[in-house]
């Protein structure tokens, strides 16, 4: 245990993304074992204790911090290389992973920021940048060993297992072992290009229309910033990978929309594997970063859509992220194309209800961790001010990796159609629904 005032409490105690509430938590247990995570889960019933369990800090939505106590299960980092599968500890980060599975020549389609934990994305969904090639993150979850809310550990089985693919987060047990189905790696295509912002209305347009239809061998996504400078004008981005040839890539690019700078990068063997190990527009190498390096507090909210945005929707979505911009706060939109092989698991078949979506629009603002109590909020207001102009035309489905603390119906927005077997199985493995959070199923 770490408590307050003791060596490493205030550098364990910070998720990877500040919060708006700066929770303190009353003790910090980092267990290195799954008697380690029993003996703690004892000591939290025994008191009626609220906890919080943290594998990389990244929720949008603060379930990994707590005023109780934090279980940073970032100690359990080992990796197993097998011939056709990886078994994982909850404290590994997707980097790291991709890193190790590289050596190999193989990959897992999970996730895209480095320093976000494995487990916790394959739990949630797990989507990344082959996984219109591949599937998701959950779709590859072959086991899991859990330690339950009464101490003893298991391999998860039947309505358990299926749960963990895609509603897995802390609702069920401590994951403490996933066993990841891993895939070869294939030679791509980076693809990288800058758009002036004048243009990204067409470019927005072009794309909503085109990449959520195109072979499942391209993932191009948009992201449209608008940076800490406002002298500086926003900038849309196009990027991703395609699974083929420069020339293909090339042909495919140019029919979206005039583009500036565009950059088509070959990756093969290690490049490739870890390129979905997302660092710098999609097209860097694979970075992680150190320790006790925060980018700051950072809100989302995002959403499916299963038709297109109307042009005066987007032309609305791109005046309000370059309105009223102010100094130290970053706006982003990013638009994810979904189908292709996500789309061609069924619905009943995991916990993760959400196939048939075109795409997923995700809007962010962030502000340095030293912004005042006001800036936070008033950053805050913007991005629900923001998502209103496009709400109307989202489905109400959320990506569950993606959770958002505003969200009323959050339990069907998540879960879907599998809602009811989802709280079925919730009942049986933690009746007195120990793991509980803000959102938690019960």
């Amino acid at each position: 245990m770490i408590h307050p005032g003791e060596p490493g409490y205030q550098a364990r105690r910070k998720a990877f993304l500040g919060t708006l509430t700066d929770d303190l938590p009353a003790a910090i247990a980092c267990p290195a074992s799954e008697a380690d995570v029993a003996g703690v889960l004892e000591y939290v019933r025994d008191r009626g204790m609220p906890f919080a369990l943290r594998g990389g800090g990244h929720s949008f939505a603060e379930h990994s911090s707590t005023t109780g106590l934090l279980v940073d299960l970032g100690a359990m980092r080992d990796i197993e290389v097998g011939a056709e599968s990886v078994q994982v500890g909850p404290g590994v980060r997707v980097g790291e992973l991709a890193r190790r599975l590289a050596e190999t020549g193989q990959m897992v389609p999970c996730g895209w920021c480095p320093a976000v934990g494995v487990t916790g994305a394959v739990l949630g969904g797990g989507y990344g940048v082959f996984s219109r090639l591949y599937g998701l993150g959950a779709d590859h979850l072959l086991a899991a060993r859990v330690v339950l809310a009464d101490g003893r550990c298991v391999e998860a089985e039947d309505d358990l297992l299926w749960a963990l693919r895609g509603a897995g987060g802390g609702n069920f047990g401590v994951v403490t072992r996933v066993t990841l189905r891993t895939r070869p790696v294939v030679p791509v295509t980076a693809v990288q290009a800058v758009c002036d912002f004048g243009r990204a209305a067409d470019l927005v347009e072009a794309w909503q229309q085109w990449a959520p239809e195109a072979p499942d061998e391209v993932n191009l996504e948009i992201a449209v910033i608008a940076g800490d400078f406002p002298e500086e004008p926003p900038y849309a981005v196009l990027f991703g990978v395609v699974a083929g040839p420069e020339e293909q890539a090339g042909k495919l690019v140019g029919d979206l929309a005039p583009l500036n700078d565009l950059r088509l990068t070959r990756l093969e063997g290690a490049d490739a594997a870890c390129h979905h190990a997302y660092a710098d527009g999609g097209a860097g190498a694979v970075t992680e970063l150190p320790s006790g390096e925060r980018p700051g507090l950072r809100l989302n909210r995002s959403g499916f859509f299963d038709g297109h945005l109307p042009r005066a929707a987007i032309e609305d979505l791109l005046e309000r992220l370059a309105a009223d911009r102010v100094y130290g706060e970053i706006r982003d939109l990013e638009f994810v194309p979904w189908a292709g092989a996500i789309g061609r698991v069924a619905p009943d078949a995991s916990a993760f209800v959400h196939r048939s979506p075109r795409f997923l629009l995700k809007q962010a603002v962030q502000v340095g961790f030293r912004a005042t109590d006001g800036r936070r909020l008033d950053a805050h207001a913007w991005l629900r001010r923001s998502w209103e102009r496009v709400s109307p035309w989202a489905s109400g489905a959320v990506y569950p990796n993606y959770p958002d603390a505003d969200l009323e119906n959050w339990a069907q927005a998540y879960y879907g159609a599998n809602l009811p077997r989802l709280r079925a199985v919730k009942a049986a493995y933690d009746p007195a629904g120990l793991f509980r959070f803000a959102q938690s199923l019960r």
